[in-house]
């Protein structure tokens, strides 16, 4: 998502990376929140559903004067990176997978961007990187190993939370490539939003229901979903996408388990496991070393840039 371009300095870039792993994840404690009133595929629909009225308004000067590839773009950005993501992990919970087990799964996210890094020019993941990549693998699985149960769906089943993993990471590779027209990062989240609507309703649909029940506790989940989870969520991560390196995003999302289990401990009084505080330890050690030489100078030197006036520095 080429948005416009802003600058950071060094505490705010800091701040920016954390704002994603919070806001990433809140989607677990939203979800968490609207499971006993509905199906997720109902929460989602309404979810984007509100995104989109509530974005309307920011977004209209941008969509002016916009071409077809550029909506295209960014849509197929939202059915890759929303529906293929939330979908698959939704309709695997829907069919026996515990919500652990699934979690586990949507955590190999980083770890599947920083492997398929080389296929982006300048993103190579180098040297200790890879170090630091084994410690934060290592302490993710055992944070999240207290929540995995193998339960008695299908072995196929367990194959849709890697397809959700392989759907944002392929949309995560594409924009770092290929990045679409720049615009507001309100008016791209639009059109995203928008994209996915129609899916959501498909799979409500076939569930038997699109009508939200009257709860306070679905709407006030819903609205959960739509603050943090999706503006705050989505929106971050394409921002640190336009401003980092593809391991750096990666390192903070190794955060998200921690976070979340800290989260749900805090909110939710559940148990917080020797093994999850050792993986969170981990995690911590890892995490400089993923950094160290994280190939964040994607812009050429001057000397280049003035052979390709294309080229311009974020």
């Amino acid at each position: 998502m080429n948005v416009v371009p802003i600058r950071f300095s060094s505490l705010s870039s800091a701040a920016l990376l954390m704002a994603m792993v919070v806001s990433w994840s809140s989607g677990f404690i939203g979800y968490r929140y609207v499971a006993d009133q509905g199906s997720v595929y109902l929460a989602s629909l309404w979810r984007f559903l509100l995104a989109a009225l509530l974005l309307l308004p920011f977004a209209w000067a941008g969509l002016r004067g916009l071409r077809g590839k550029a909506v295209l773009h960014q849509a197929l950005l939202g059915l890759f990176a929303i529906g293929g993501y939330i979908g698959p992990i939704a309709a695997s919970i829907q069919l026996g997978v515990t919500p652990g087990t699934a979690s586990l799964f949507a955590n190999l996210l980083p770890l599947t961007i920083v492997l398929l890094a080389g296929s982006v020019p300048g993103q190579r993941t180098r040297g200790w990187q890879w170090l630091g990549l084994a410690l934060c693998v290592i302490g993710m699985l055992l944070a999240s190993a207290a929540s995995v149960e193998w339960a008695g769906a299908g072995l196929w089943v367990y194959s849709l939370p890697l397809l959700a993993v392989l759907s944002l990471a392929a949309a995560t590779l594409f924009e770092k490539a290929r990045p679409g027209v720049a615009m507001p990062a309100t008016t791209a989240l639009f059109i995203q939003t928008c994209a996915v609507i129609p899916l959501f309703a498909l799979l409500a649909g076939l569930e038997g229901e699109v009508r939200p029940p009257i709860s306070a506790d679905f709407a006030s989940g819903v609205l959960w979903l739509v603050v943090f989870s999706t503006f705050g969520g989505y929106g971050f991560y394409w921002l640190c996408l336009q401003r980092f390196s593809m391991q750096r995003i990666s390192g903070a999302l190794f955060l998200t388990p921690p976070v979340t289990l800290l989260w749900a401990w805090l909110q939710f009084d559940d148990p917080l496991s020797v093994s999850a505080m050792l993986g969170i330890g981990l995690t911590l050690v890892g995490l400089p070393l993923l950094g160290r030489k994280a190939s964040e100078k994607n812009v050429p030197p001057a000397s280049c840039r003035k052979l390709n006036p294309q080229v311009t520095s974020q």
